[in-house]
């Protein structure tokens, strides 16, 4: 369906019950909202369904009385829409109004937009009780109700009248190679006592009395008046013809050539038969002529005939009145016609002419909604790439500081008075780097990596930098926080688990580690404008990293001010003396090993389930050493002897002593 009757839907949706619920439609109906209402779009009928169904489910009134809402609001929504000038025009009572409608319908869909969708078929029977009996036929079942909204909204907004309409009957027509659904209503007038209203059928059955003049007309003569006619009689035997259908079919004899010979119906689609015109005789007639247009690339440029039935001497003869269907000077040029063939009465040749402006003023109009389309496509990829651009940034240093360089405003160096960093590293990292390769080497800090930025995260410190297995955090930087040592802790007592998942390449074994947190003041600020840096300055720095250097390997080394910052959020943590310690460049320092955290398990602060097998907090798998042992001698079916085993798919270390999952 057209495009139009998507955009209505969504009028109708978000004036009665808001845009969320046109959202919800939308996604329901498995569109990517913005492109389900582009006027100029011609979508099939399984996406418009799609929306009705969609509709209904989330409203929760049935489809029928959706189509029937949509039929009235149609009617509003079009003459909002500059169109309400035209179908007040369009006849002085109901019946006329419906008569009118395949006219309408095709100028629509033939002139207007230039679709040529298949649009229903209307005829309109008056009773001799003065209700109206409304035939409409459709190659798309189930959508009837609309007529019922359209025709009510008509009579009321129009004709300033109320009216009922009744299903009287509904039936399935096969015509030629297709079927049409064809319903009957009936349409009853509502009176009001107090008011006076207009008829629904205002034509008078008393005739102009012409019978007193004398009319001669001879047949060349009306031949060169209506070129293009046709007159013919109940058996389609030619009667007479214009001078362009004799011209164009000059073997063509009276009486004789049926008339199903010359012409093609092409609107309504009806069978081409006298008892079907006699029906339909109030509709717009489109008539190809046959055996004209065709041309080697296989275009259709046949000529086509558009007019209305005029029944003559009580039915003996029908006299079709026509002109040319053409609306824009290429349709003329490709069916070898002049403006000069069409009678200077025929308002076709005004209509060629301003439909040239209008197509041009249509085609620009086409020209821009696709070029918003593809604008606003482009902006959402754009959207979408300043996303990554935004993250990736906010990955290199902090959003705070990037969001200043964003602005152009400078990041000035900052000093915060109070944090604490870690440093950890690998235990014979250099080794490593001998004897393996260099592959295996970035696969190996890419696994540890990736599990301590997770930690990182889930805690919400601040990862400083990487220099080869040296990875450095710090908490209360850059934005202050009071317990930015318990976070750092935190995150060493996960880190020193999750590196006993991470295998080294040489002897198979989880990796050991050393970490070393301090707390104290540090300098901090964006560094360089090529590949800028978020660098920490000062002697906190210095002393953190010796901390590390210093540790013992599978131990968190902390120093004194590491320990009270601790305590200060948290005074659940235990610790162990280690007592004065050399420190390089700095002498001798009293330092402790963090032992545990009471307040919460070793799998809290790694975010890791706990299985049946495991203890509790998760402590004594953390200070278990037997994992490490490069000597265990392995039995039959890979299990070792002394139970020890890891297997970091599944986040699994099983140790003589426990389980780590």
């Amino acid at each position: 369906m057209f495009g139009w009757i998507h955009e209505s839907f969504r009028q109708l949706v978000t004036r009665k019950y808001g845009k969320d619920i046109w959202e919800k439609i939308v996604s329901l109906a498995k569109f990517e909202l913005g492109t389900e209402n582009e006027i100029a779009h011609y979508y099939n009928d399984e996406e418009t369904l799609r929306i009705v169904d969609a509709m209904a489910n989330v409203i929760g009134i049935p489809v029928e009385e959706i189509w029937e809402a949509y039929g009235g609001f149609l009617i509003q929504f079009t003459m909002e829409t500059g169109w309400d000038e035209l179908l007040r025009a369009m006849a002085a009572d109901l019946e006329g109004f419906l008569d009118s409608l395949d006219s309408l319908h095709y100028f629509i869909d033939h002139v207007v937009y230039k679709t040529k969708l298949r649009g229903p078929s209307f005829r309109c029977d008056v009773q001799q009780d003065g209700t109206l009996l409304l035939h409409y036929y459709s190659k798309r079942s189930g959508l009837y109700p609309i007529v019922k909204g359209v025709v009510r909204e008509v009579a009321r907004r129009i004709y300033d009248t109320e009216v009922v309409m009744r299903v009287q009957e509904r039936k399935q027509e096969h015509l030629d190679a297709y079927v049409t659904e064809h319903v009957v209503f009936v349409i009853t007038q509502v009176e009001h006592q107090n008011s006076v209203q207009k008829s629904m059928s205002s034509k008078s059955d008393s005739l102009v009395d012409l019978s007193s003049g004398i009319y001669d007309i001879s047949p060349a003569d009306f031949a060169q008046a209506f070129p293009y006619h046709i007159c013919f009689d109940p058996d389609l035997l030619l009667e007479h013809c214009g001078n362009f259908i004799k011209k164009t079919f000059p073997d063509a004899i009276i009486h004789e050539t049926p008339i199903t010979e010359m012409l093609e119906l092409v609107h309504p689609e009806i069978p081409f038969s006298y008892e079907s015109i006699k029906s339909f005789k109030n509709s717009l007639f489109i008539f190809r002529l046959k055996g004209s247009g065709s041309n080697s690339s296989g275009e259709d440029r046949s000529i086509l005939l558009k007019g209305s039935m005029v029944f003559i001497d009580e039915g003996k003869y029908i006299l079709y009145m026509c002109s040319v269907n053409v609306t824009t000077v290429r349709e003329l040029i490709d069916r070898g016609i002049h403006i000069s063939d069409m009678q200077r009465h025929d308002g076709t040749r005004d209509l060629i002419m301003l439909n040239q402006s209008r197509m041009s003023q249509v085609e620009l109009n086409r020209t821009l909604e696709e070029t918003t389309k593809t604008l606003k496509k482009m902006a959402q990829e754009l959207e979408i790439e300043k996303r990554k651009t935004d993250d990736l940034l906010c990955e290199l240093m902090p959003a705070s500081v990037a969001d200043s360089l964003r602005s152009g405003q400078p990041s000035d160096a900052k000093e915060f008075a109070d944090c604490t960093l870690l440093f950890t590293d690998i235990v014979t990292f250099t080794n490593i780097c001998a004897l393996c390769t260099p592959y295996d080497v970035v696969s190996l800090l890419n696994d540890l990596y990736l599990r301590f930025d997770r930690l990182v995260g889930l805690h919400d410190a601040y990862k400083v930098e990487t220099i080869g297995d040296a990875y450095m955090i710090v908490g209360g930087v850059p934005e202050h926080c009071d317990n930015h040592a318990e976070r750092v802790l935190n995150i060493s007592i996960g880190m020193l688990m999750e590196s006993k998942l991470v295998l080294s390449p040489i002897t198979h074994k989880p990796i050991k580690i050393r970490l070393g947190i301090h707390s104290g003041s540090v300098v901090a600020g964006v560094v360089g404008i090529k590949m800028p840096r978020y660098c920490l300055f000062g002697d906190t720095v210095n002393v953190a990293n010796k901390m590390e250097s210093c540790g013992v390997m599978c131990k968190i080394h902390i120093s004194e001010t590491a320990k009270a910052n601790g305590l200060k959020s948290n005074k659940s943590y235990v610790f162990i003396d280690r007592g004065n310690t050399e420190i390089r460049g700095k002498g001798f320092m009293y330092t402790y090993f963090l032992e545990r955290n009471d307040r919460i398990s070793v799998w809290e602060l790694c975010a890791r389930p706990r299985s049946s097998e495991q203890t509790i907090d998760g402590y004594m798998e953390l200070h278990d050493q037997s994992i490490y042992q490069e000597n265990a001698e392995e039995t039959e079916g890979n299990a070792p002897v002394n139970g020890s085993s890891v297997d970091p798919a599944s986040h699994h270390i099983r140790s003589p002593t426990c389980t780590i999952v």
